[in-house]
């Protein structure tokens, strides 16, 4: 047989070459090496409840907007895998966070440092441990447990949702919330302040499949008291609200809030002069459930360069740091142990009880910091979680301190163990300083917690960029 010879001109030969070495789509940094999978569970009792923030004691059977669960998983081309899961509950507890991350350690292979839990700090939620209440029997440990394991679940459905996606960062403004420290008087007030410092940021993770070019799933953060509403219902106020109308606006999307820092800003339920508090309601707080789902349409709406295209490797860093606090004199825990406050009398009985017992009143509490990096370069996204109920300006801050790419500050993450406000907020006073009590804290942090704070995320970001 006749042998064939194949001829390639130098040039052909030179692209052909090229392309066997470029690598294949989805590898080293393009849209492709990602996988994202989002899912969502509701989680709302089945029997009437008591709520907790603004400390209502009444048990509700209404629901006005569901209670759920969402994660969002992400898998880069390694299989390291991350979640960011949103709560709707006012607080949790570490017991609850660690709970919850065992079993998904244990269930799902994820490791804890890799998973962000986030409560939405929604006030018309019930409580998910004993200590948070203050009768025992507000406490439902049946429903705990359900919302416990709907939380393990939750991360088996995202995880069997995961497709190769681009994952998209952008960002645009909302102004459902107001800074709620006025100084009058000479005194730090929770009345209406239109010149403190608000973030408006609307901070989006839109996730799009790379097989569809659908959008699958998105997370949603902004900061602000979800507390439009008193006392009218079970329900997940404003973001619940934002996440079933951006749904409506794209059948098939899964949205996952996620709470940021602002501990001192309050849904605008304001008076026309903004100097006092009006009576929210359901309408209200679905209306700013839309001015929130608008600013996520327009952050959705904009493509590079006003939207940053985010890649892999994903790292993660994780650190828990001692905050030290202020003890009170011993005749203080007795005076408020017999308040009539109730909130204010469980804490002076549980320090009392300490101190007849022999034994010691804590000098530090435990607080937790964490940070996710995306990407390399200008695709680079970095994500820091931050325990407690965080004041704006940690966020804005540490914006202004590493922000190398886009950079997404949370609070209200891996536990609420307090108010955690800054230097200047502590030696101005007013409530957040003070409120130590509903959280069962000895006493309120050393002036110096800003730093300490601000260190230990410096620390945990420059880990996760490593």
């Amino acid at each position: 047989m006749k042998q064939l010879t194949f001829y390639c001109h130098p040039l052909l030969f030179l692209l052909l070459v090229l392309l066997s070495q470029r690598p294949a789509h989805g590898e080293n940094g393009t849209s492709g090496s990602l996988r994202a999978g989002v899912a969502v569970r509701v989680v709302n009792p089945t029997r009437p409840s008591v709520t907790i923030g603004h400390r209502v004691m009444k048990r509700f059977e209404n629901i006005y907007a569901d209670l759920c669960v969402q994660a969002m998983v992400i898998e880069d081309k390694t299989g390291q895998r991350i979640v960011w899961m949103g709560m709707d509950f006012c607080k949790l507890e570490h017991e609850v966070i660690d709970h919850i991350k065992e079993q998904i350690q244990s269930t799902h292979s994820i490791h804890p440092h890799s998973v962000c839990i986030n409560a939405s700090h929604t006030h018309s939620a019930p409580p998910l441990t004993a200590k948070e209440v203050v009768q025992p029997d507000h406490f439902d440990e049946t429903y705990s447990q359900r919302v416990i394991s709907q939380a393990v679940a939750v991360v088996g459905d995202a995880i069997e949702c995961l497709e190769p996606v681009r994952l998209r960062y952008a960002v645009d403004r909302c102004q459902v919330g107001i800074n709620r420290r006025s100084m009058r008087e000479g005194k730090i007030q929770m009345l209406p302040n239109p010149n403190g410092m608000v973030d408006h940021r609307v901070q989006i993770i839109a996730a799009e499949s790379e097989k569809t070019g659908k959008l699958i799933g998105l997370t949603v953060k902004y900061a602000c008291h979800p507390v439009t509403v008193v006392g009218l219902g079970i329900g997940s106020d404003y973001p619940g609200y934002m996440r079933q109308i951006v749904q409506q606006r794209h059948p098939g999307t899964t949205v996952v809030f996620l709470q940021g820092c602002g501990a001192d800003v309050r849904i605008r339920v304001v008076n026309k002069d903004m100097t006092g508090w009006v009576k929210g309601t359901l309408e209200s707080a679905e209306g700013f459930g839309r001015e929130l789902a608008d600013g996520v349409e327009r952050a959705l709406a904009k493509e590079t360069p006003a939207a940053v295209i985010v890649t892999g490797p994903i790292k993660a860093a994780y650190e828990q740091v001692q905050l030290p606090i202020e003890k009170q004199p011993k005749e203080r825990y007795l005076e408020a142990a017999s308040s009539d406050n109730p909130s204010v009398a469980n804490w002076g009985r549980r320090f009392t009880d300490l101190i007849k017992q022999g034994l010691p009143i804590p000098e530090t509490i435990p607080y937790r910091v964490q940070a996710f990096q995306l990407g390399n370069g200008t695709q680079q996204l970095t994500i820091v979680a931050l325990d407690g109920e965080v004041f704006t300006r940690y966020g804005l801050h540490l914006d202004r301190l590493h922000a190398n790419g886009p950079l997404i500050t949370l609070g209200y993450s891996n536990g609420v163990v307090a108010y955690v406000p800054t230097a200047r907020a502590l030696a101005e006073g007013g409530y957040e300083p003070t409120a130590f009590r509903y959280f069962l804290v000895p006493g309120p942090f050393h002036n110096d917690v800003e730093q300490r704070v601000l260190k230990a995320a410096t620390r945990v970001i420059q880990r996760a960029r490593q």
